[in-house]
């Protein structure tokens, strides 16, 4: 296989597991990084969860706390492919805690757009040659991946909290800690 055949063919499964991450896959097909169909994706297990669930903090934490992170690091991924050279201010990405419907909402959609953004740009302006862009598709991914599965955690919790009649137990608190 020749190097550019190479790369394309890297490149392609790169953007297939990234592609998983987000939207997590069909229940028919195999999984190689998340729990399987569409809810095991980042877009999926946001689903189903109320503006009210995503501001419950564990930790110092929430769910949309969590989708507002990796949202803006997608997003300065996407700056990156776009040639901005602005610094981003990792503070800033923390800054929301609680939102109201309308901002879930809103933020629920700016995390699929810029996501669906960047697997564009992945796809065609991913440069497998040069170490910067290698070393931030590998941040990038392991990045989101982190994020899916503090997600992933917080949602068992708000659910069992639902479910329990709004109780949560000290286990899930310090599960909630050791995992933030």
């Amino acid at each position: 296989m020749a190097n550019g055949a190479a790369y394309d063919h890297l490149n392609g499964l790169f953007v297939e597991r990234y592609r998983e991450l987000i939207e997590g896959v069909p229940e028919d097909e195999p999984t190689w990084v998340t729990t399987g169909g569409r809810e095991g994706g980042l877009l999926g297990s946001v689903e189903g969860i109320s503006a009210e669930q995503a501001s419950r903090e564990f930790a110092g934490t929430s769910i949309a706390s969590h989708v507002e992170h990796v949202r803006w690091a997608i997003e300065m991924a996407n700056g990156f492919f776009r040639g901005d050279s602005a610094l981003p201010s990792w503070s800033e990405s923390w800054s929301i805690k609680k939102v109201d419907d309308a901002k879930w909402e809103a933020l629920k959609a700016g995390l699929k757009s810029a996501s669906a953004e960047l697997l564009g740009h992945i796809g065609s302006k991913q440069n497998w040659q040069e170490a910067v862009s290698v070393t931030g598709a590998l941040a990038s991914f392991g990045h989101s991946a982190y994020h899916l599965g503090a997600i992933r955690q917080l949602r068992k919790l708000v659910l069992d909290k639902a479910s329990a009649g709004g109780s949560t137990s000290s286990i899930g608190v310090v599960h909630a800690r050791v995992q933030y």
